[in-house]
């Protein structure tokens, strides 16, 4: 974790209390502590530009133990505003075996910081907010065992939710990837953002005599996005604009919750090998078992096709892939303040063309602590 890059902007966040009144007093809220193990299998015949070795495995193994912290500072409220810094930071260190050459003992460290302010104005929610994400990989492995590059990452943004009905935001982004000397091609990756997005919405409520919470809705919304890449180009930027829309449901009763979100994509570029549609459908669903179980369930399913023929940029979790993934978990209250949660998963990333693609697959458990209300 970059501290270094975390303490200042922490400070600054810290700063923004002074205006608030005496009677504003600091509060933490929902702070956890989770430690976990996990057990992963690797497949997959990809090659990417994020691999600096070769090594011809196609399959791999990985054991990981992992640590982290995370809570809310309730910096300022009032009766009709508030203002929260939420944090978190941990740390994953692998044990892998399978790769011909040697293996591999990757770490990876991250941290964030974000603050909040909200304001009721006019029957609805004036939102600001700034963050800042921070990612560090070392002792790198090739594929098909995947870790996303490291990065910093800076967000802003302002939105407005009037009621239950209508919703409009704004946000930039700014991705600096860390490239080490021996794979300067990261920085391609490089890119600077800005989101707009709007939506509208109608919820329906149990009938006031049925005496319960239950009520569902659903979200039509549409995006507009601009993305300029720094580093690509020959003579001028890449610069990408795309347009999104699409629905989501969100449905909640007794002891079950569901989420669907449908959304499409239509990104064109400046350099037109990066030109594609794509269309996303993802869902959650979780269930109360008893007083102390939880069950939930979720996956994603994406799909990307090039304009241009013949693609075969190989980045996992970036422009050219063709994503699925599946997870389920099992949720235990151990007591007041302790948790434990077994979790299955799989993961599918494959390209349009060649036929490459790597698979991860595994199990986890998490030991979930909150040391005080």
């Amino acid at each position: 974790m970059r501290t270094g890059c975390l303490l200042p902007f922490a400070v600054i966040c810290v700063g923004l209390v002074i205006p608030a009144e005496a009677d504003g007093q600091i509060r933490l809220r929902d702070f956890v502590i989770t430690e976990g193990a996990s057990l992963e299998g690797y497949l997959g015949n990809f090659a990417a530009i994020t691999v600096p070795q070769i090594d011809s495995t196609e399959r791999a193994v990985a054991g990981v133990g992992e640590v982290s912290v995370r809570g809310i500072l309730r910096l300022m409220g009032r009766e009709n505003q508030t203002l929260d810094m939420a944090f978190d930071g941990g740390i994953r260190q692998f044990a892998t075996g399978g790769f011909q050459l040697r293996n591999y003992a990757p770490r990876e460290h991250s941290g964030s910081v974000e603050t909040m302010y909200q304001r009721l104005i006019r029957g609805g929610t004036l939102t600001a907010d700034a963050g800042a994400r921070f990612r560090s990989i070392a002792d790198r492995p090739p594929l098909p065992l995947y870790l996303a590059p490291g990065y910093d990452r800076y967000t802003s943004g302002v939105s407005y939710r009037y009621r239950d009905f209508l919703d409009v935001g704004v946000e930039g982004e700014i991705a600096d990837y860390a490239a080490p000397k021996v794979l300067p091609a990261l920085d391609l990756l490089d890119r600077s953002s800005l989101v707009v997005n709007a939506g509208v919405r109608k919820i329906y409520r149990s009938p006031a005599e049925l005496d319960r919470n239950d009520s569902w809705g659903l979200r039509l919304f549409s995006s507009y996005s601009y993305h300029s890449y720094p580093q690509q180009g020959q003579g001028s930027t890449r610069i990408d604009h795309a347009l999104g829309a699409g629905a989501a449901f969100q449905g909640r009763w007794e002891r079950l919750s569901l989420e669907f979100t449908l959304e499409g994509t239509r990104s064109r570029s400046t350099s037109l090998r990066v030109e594609y549609n794509a269309a996303r459908l993802s869902g959650r669903a979780d269930w109360i078992l008893g007083e102390k179980t939880q069950v939930g369930l979720y996956g994603t399913l994406a799909r990307k096709r090039f304009i241009q023929p013949g693609q075969d940029a190989l980045v996992p979790g970036e422009e050219a892939d063709n994503a699925s993934m599946l997870y389920a978990d099992l949720t235990r209250h151990l007591g007041e303040r302790v948790s434990g949660a077994f979790q299955f998963g799989w993961q599918k990333v494959e390209t349009n063309i060649s036929g490459a693609y790597y698979t991860r697959f595994g199990g986890s458990f998490f030991l979930r602590v909150r040391p005080w209300n």
